[in-house]
């Protein structure tokens, strides 16, 4: 991930902030709606589709993030994670995500919710699973990630 503002970071959510992405299920994409007039005594409907194509509507994704540390390290490390993503620091809160699995990303994100912050400790360390809710303003633009260096 990576903030939008100019020379940010590109940031690892595991070997900045010590969270595993465990799951990140795009949804589907649906077009905006379309202008339509029905007719009475007629079959159907009139839609005007613009000559440049359908549009995109903006969507919500669901990240699922797991964090696994020493005991008394799990709240650290999510109010780590959570400033960083809502832009507490001052670098603003609009991202751009890579996914390398899927080999996809997405810019003009913004957390929408953080869900429930319940750890589990045991006497050797803490779990924290995390659901983080990022709405996807612009549900076009392709990223890539490229490595510059060797």
């Amino acid at each position: 991930m990576q903030k939008t503002t100019d020379g940010s970071a590109v940031k690892s959510s595991l070997s900045d902030f010590g969270f595993a992405v465990c799951d990140i299920p795009w949804p589907d994409e649906e077009t905006q709606e379309v202008a339509v007039r029905t007719w009475p005594g007629e079959h159907g409907e009139d839609a005007y589709i613009p000559p440049t194509g359908l549009k995109l509507k903006a969507y919500d994704v669901e990240v699922e993030f797991c964090y696994k540390g020493d005991v008394g390290t799990a709240v650290d490390a999510y109010e780590a994670l959570r400033d960083y993503l809502i832009g507490a620091n001052g670098d603003g809160a609009e991202l751009r995500v890579y996914d390398p699995y899927w080999r996809r990303g997405r810019q003009g994100l913004h957390v929408k919710k953080i869900g429930d912050f319940d750890p589990h400790r045991s006497n050797i360390d803490e779990v924290l699973p995390l659901k983080v809710t990022f709405r996807v303003a612009d549900p076009k633009t392709k990223i890539t990630l490229v490595y510059v260096g060797d």
